[in-house]
C-alpha cells in the first residue's frame, strides 16, 4: 500500500500539493492528469522519498519511506538520471550496483530489459549520442533494475514518436500483469489514461479535484475537474 496522508508540500511561498489523501494497492495501475503546475510531478517524487512533505506524511506499507522502502521504489522523471559520458551499459551496470544488485545477476537483467525495451543494439553507446526516445527507454530500464514494487513515471510518453510511444506503452501494461506491483504514471493524453489505467485521479491547484475508476469515468468529468483549482499552485 503506498499512501498520502493530508500530504502539503510548499516552495517558498507557494503551495504545490494542499492537505492531499490518496492511497494505492497493490496491482493498481493510476493515471495523474492536471493542467501543468497542478502537482502531478511535486506528489511523485513525494512518493518516491525525493521530496519531504510540509505537512502530512507518505508511507509504504503503513510505515514512513525509509531507506530500504525507497530501493523498492522505481521512478521515471523527467531528468533520465544517466550519464552521459558513459554506454547505456555502463549506466545500467553502475546503477544496478547502487540498487544492491547481485553482481551476477546484473549481466542478465542488463540484457533482458534491453531486449524487452528494444534497446539491445545501442547498449554499448554512450547516452549523448541517443535520441530522446533512446534516452526515456534507457532511463525506464534503470528504473526496473531492481524490480521495483512500486513504479513511478512522470509523462513516460512526452516527446516520443508513435512507435517508441507504442513499446512504451507496452511495457508499462507488461509491469501491470502477474504481478501485484503498484504503477503511477502522470499524462495528458486522456485516451491512454483510460486504456492502461484502472483508476483517475486528476489534480488541481494542488488539491485532489476528481478520483474515479476508468470505467466509470468520462472525458467530461476529467476535464471539468482541471479547472477545480483552489488557489494551490507549482
Amino acid at each position: 500500500m503506498l499512501e498520502a496522508l493530508g500530504v502539503s508540500r510548499r516552495y517558498g511561498w507557494r503551495w504545490a500539493l494542499r492537505d492531499l489523501s490518496l492511497s494505492v494497492s497493490p496491482g493498481e495501475t493510476i493515471a495523474l492528469l492536471g493542467k501543468n503546475g497542478s502537482g502531478k510531478t511535486t506528489l511523485l517524487k513525494t512518493f518516491a522519498g525525493l521530496l519531504r512533505p510540509t505537512e502530512g506524511a507518505v508511507r509504504v506499507n503503513g510505515e514512513p519511506i525509509s531507506r530500504e522502502a525507497k530501493g523498492r521504489i522505481g521512478l521515471l522523471s523527467h531528468d533520465p538520471m544517466l550519464y552521459a559520458g558513459l554506454t547505456i551499459r555502463e549506466n545500467l551496470g553502475y546503477f544496478a550496483r547502487l540498487f544492491s544488485v547481485e553482481s551476477g545477476e546484473i549481466p542478465a537483467r542488463v540484457d533482458l530489459l534491453a531486449e524487452t525495451l528494444g534497446i539491445v543494439e545501442r547498449l554499448d553507446e554512450p547516452v549523448r549520442v541517443l535520441s530522446q526516445g533512446l534516452r526515456q527507454r534507457a532511463a525506464l530500464a534503470r528504473a526496473l533494475l531492481h524490480e521495483p514494487e512500486v513504479v513511478l513515471l512522470d509523462e513516460p510518453f512526452a516527446g516520443l514518436d508513435p512507435e517508441a510511444s507504442g513499446r512504451l506503452e507496452n511495457v508499462v501494461r507488461a509491469l501491470c500483469e502477474g504481478r501485484e506491483r503498484i504503477v503511477a504514471f502522470t499524462t495528458h493524453d486522456l485516451s491512454k489514461a483510460f486504456d492502461m489505467a484502472g483508476r483517475i485521479v486528476v489534480l488541481a491547484g494542488g488539491r485532489l479535484a476528481y478520483e474515479e475508476n476508468a470505467e466509470n469515468s468520462s472525458e467530461e468529468a476529467v476535464l471539468a475537474a482541471f479547472d477545480e483549482s483552489s488557489g494551490g499552485s507549482a
